[in-house]
C-alpha cells in the first residue's frame, strides 16, 4: 500500500508571537536596499573562503521576509547559471528509474505543492540496518526548553527506547557517515537526479542527519522543531526524509503546509513575525483551507521529498517514538555556518566513485 498523507493539524499551547506592524512603503524599500547592499558586499568574501559572515546571513533572512522569497529566487538564479546540471549516465536507485519524463513531472509537483511522497520505499533490510546502527551509537540528547531554563546541561547517550532521557536524540554527522547504508544513500543516483531536477543546477549534499523523537515530554517543544517554522539555511534546497520506523498520528508525523514554499506562499503577517517558531493557531489563521495541512503518517521505509522553505514541523510524540534519516541537497553553501564533514577512510565503493565523478556534490566533505 502506498503511504497516504492525511490533513490533520494538531493544536499547541505555545504563546502567540507578536506580529510587527507593516512598514510604510518607503521604509520597506530602504530596508531592502540596505540588506541588499550588505549581501552584495559579502559575496566576494564567500567566493574566496566558502564562508558567509553572520551579518550577511542575517541580511539574507531579512531580505527573504521583506521580498516574500524573491531575493532568494534571484540569487539562486545566478548560482544556477554558474553551475549547470551534471549529465547523469543513469538515474536509478532507491526511487526506482527516474527517466526524464518522470523527473519533469516530479519537479513540477514539487514547485507547486512543495512535497512528494514516493511510491518506492527503503527495503526492510535497510531500515533494520539503520535502526540497529542508531541503537549502537551515542547521540546528543536534546533538552526541552523548560529543562534548559532549569540549568540542565545536554548529555550524550545511547537510546533506551523504554526509558528515553530527552525529547530528541540527534546523531553527529561524522557518526552518520560511518554507516554503510547511509553512504549508499548519499550517492544514490535517483536521489541526485530528483534534487538536481528541482534545483536546476549541480547540487551540493550539505546535510546528513539522523535523529529520534521520543515521548519524553508531554508538551510540544521548540528545541525539537515541534512548532511550525520555515528553514532558511541556504538560498535553495531540497530535503529527503526517510522514515526508518512506522509513523502513526501518535508518534510524531512530519507535517507540512502545502504550497507555502512558493514565492509569496507565506502570508505577510507570518513573515512579519520574523524567523520564529509558530503555533498551530497562528498558521491555521493564515491558511484557512485545511486541505493545505499535510500530516505524513506512513509505514517505515517511506521516502518524502520536501522544500522546507515552506512551513513545517515534527508533530509532538504522544506515545512511542520515531526514527528519521534526512539528506539535504542545496544550490550553494552561502548562508548559515557549517563544518566540514569527515568521511571515514573505508568507503562504500559507490560513494568512493561518486566522490571522483561529482566533486561539487561532495564538496562539504573530506576523507579522514
Amino acid at each position: 500500500m502506498n503511504p497516504m498523507p492525511t490533513a490533520v493539524p494538531s493544536p499547541t499551547q505555545s504563546p502567540v508571537t507578536p506580529t510587527r506592524p507593516a512598514d510604510p512603503g518607503w521604509k520597506r524599500l530602504a530596508k531592502i536596499a540596505y540588506h541588499g547592499a550588505r549581501l552584495a558586499a559579502a559575496w566576494p568574501g564567500y567566493l574566496a573562503t566558502g564562508k558567509t559572515s553572520e551579518t550577511a546571513y542575517q541580511s539574507m533572512i531579512q531580505l527573504f521576509t521583506l521580498s516574500k522569497g524573491r531575493s532568494n529566487d534571484f540569487m539562486h538564479g545566478l548560482v544556477a547559471l554558474l553551475y549547470r546540471p551534471y549529465r547523469l549516465a543513469k538515474a536509478e536507485g532507491a526511487l526506482g528509474n527516474m527517466d526524464a519524463g518522470r523527473l519533469a513531472r516530479m519537479a513540477a509537483g514539487l514547485r507547486d505543492r512543495g512535497y512528494h511522497v514516493f511510491e518506492e520505499r527503503l527495503p526492510d533490510a535497510v531500515c533494520d540496518a539503520l535502526l540497529d546502527f542508531s541503537l549502537r551509537e551515542e547521540a546528543q540528547v536534546r533538552l526541552t526548553k523548560a529543562d534548559k531554563a532549569k540549568g540542565l546541561k545536554p548529555s550524550r547517550a545511547r537510546l533506551d527506547r523504554a526509558n528515553p532521557l530527552g525529547v530528541r536524540y540527534e546523531y553527529d554527522e561524522d557518526t552518520n557517515l560511518r554507516c554503510p547504508e547511509i553512504q549508499r544513500l548519499m550517492c544514490d543516483p535517483s536521489l541526485l537526479a530528483v534534487a538536481q531536477a528541482y534545483l536546476g543546477c549541480r547540487p551540493i549534499l550539505d546535510i546528513v542527519a539522523f535523529w529520534w523523537h521520543t515521548a519524553f515530554s508531554d508538551q510540544p517543544d521548540e528545541e525539537a522543531a515541534q512548532f511550525y517554522h520555515f528553514d532558511m539555511d541556504r538560498l535553495k534546497w531540497l530535503k529527503f526524509f526517510f522514515y526508518v520506523t512506522d509513523v502513526t498520528p501518535e508518534n510524531g508525523p512530519h507535517c507540512f503546509v502545502a504550497g507555502s514554499q512558493r514565492t509569496g506562499g507565506i502570508p505577510e503577517p507570518i513573515l512579519r513575525k520574523g524567523y520564529q517558531r509558530l503555533t498551530d493557531e497562528e498558521v491555521k489563521a493564515a491558511f484557512p483551507d485545511s486541505r493545505d495541512f499535510i500530516e505524513f503518517t506512513a509505514p517505515r521505509g517511506t521516502i518524502i521529498a520536501e522544500d522546507t522553505r515552506g512551513l513545517h514541523k515534527g508533530k509532538h510524540v504522544r506515545s512511542g517514538d520515531r526514527l528519521v534519516f534526512q539528506l539535504e541537497f542545496c544550490d550553494c553553501m552561502f548562508g548559515t555556518g557549517y563544518r566540514i564533514g569527515k568521511l571515514p577512510r573505508e568507503l562504500d565503493p559507490g560513494l568512493a566513485a561518486a566522490l571522483e565523478r561529482y566533486p561539487r556534490l561532495f564538496s562539504k566533505f573530506r576523507r579522514g
